[in-house]
């Protein structure tokens, strides 16, 4: 890995400002490789600057084929008020733009998504179970799509995509151990709205799921989540045999970019997915502003091995 990462950074600082080429940032034996969009906290584009949300959802139509995208997550905070209708037509009209060219997507409800803090109606009426359920990617959900999981193929990998929205109590809890363990041969990603403080230590919540969901499960391999504007990697090792050696590492990271100007300037995750190697480069990317990190390079682009 040590000879590869400076490899890949040379070769993404020399095509700037263009976004660089995956096919460059492949070794030779590498045929294919996989792109992964992560949107988070979309809110305010929702809300006030719906042209951003347009230009990462043209972006990723228009470079599906360049950039082989094939699948795109969404950690919750869809919109900033969710008592306002006009808000999620926002967002809804963004995410046709997907389905019109069948890429296929998954997203979750953060708490700005809930009117009231408390409420799913507007989730389920713009993003419930009825808009997902005939997708062939779709795995099944959980009470009208406040969870619900994913199946999505990358070269020979076969990955589980695992939702959860706002409120995680112990019957979501109990779904997604259900979920997991009936997939147990898939690699499992986790997405969730709040895991990651911006110390880059877990939550409340955050241990709640790790100690209950992540630890239990050995295909458990990377779990996603917003709702703090920061960008977080915290790798936590796992001894699942108990034998005194660890046997997989977890990537958790937090990515949310709303702290940005313009509600976030556009910025967006790419998980690259390098088969031959079975490991994810991930980076970040803002189609609007063509800028290629907004933190640091330390703190956005990194293996997930």
């Amino acid at each position: 890995m040590k000879k590869i990462f400076p490899l890949i950074i040379f070769v993404f600082s020399i095509l700037s400002p263009a976004l660089p080429s995956i096919e460059l940032a492949a070794s030779p034996n590498d045929s294919n490789v996989y792109t992964i969009v992560w949107l988070s906290d979309t809110q305010y584009y929702s809300e006030k600057y719906p042209h951003i949300f347009r230009n990462q959802m043209d972006w990723i139509v228009q470079n599906r084929d360049n950039w082989n995208i094939k699948y795109v997550v969404h950690t919750g905070d869809i919109v900033n008020r969710a008592e306002k209708k006009q808000q999620w037509v926002q967002a809804d009209r963004m995410f046709r733009k997907l389905e019109q060219v069948s890429i296929p997507y998954g997203v979750l409800a953060g708490n700005h998504d809930l009117v009231k803090g408390k409420s799913y109606k507007m989730f389920h009426q713009y993003f419930g179970k009825d808009r997902f359920f005939t997708k062939p990617y779709y795995g099944g959900g959980y009470r009208n799509n406040r969870g619900h999981y994913d199946l999505i193929t990358l070269g020979h990998q076969h990955f589980l995509f695992l939702y959860i929205g706002w409120h995680v109590d112990k019957d979501s809890i109990s779904w997604m151990n259900e979920v997991l363990k009936r997939h147990s041969d898939r690699t499992a990603i986790i997405a969730v709205h709040k895991y990651l403080h911006k110390n880059g230590k877990r939550t409340l919540v955050g241990n709640r799921i790790f100690r209950n969901i992540v630890k239990k499960n050995p295909n458990v391999k990377i779990v996603l989540s917003g709702h703090y504007d920061d960008s977080e990697l915290l790798k936590t090792k796992i001894d699942d045999n108990h034998d005194g050696t660890p046997d997989r590492i977890v990537y958790e990271l937090l990515a949310d970019y709303q702290g940005a100007p313009e509600g976030g300037e556009g910025f967006l995750r790419l998980l690259h997915y390098f088969p031959s190697r079975s490991k994810f480069y991930v980076r970040a990317y803002s189609p609007y502003s063509n800028k290629h990190f907004f933190f640091s390079p330390k703190k956005e682009e990194f293996w997930i091995e």
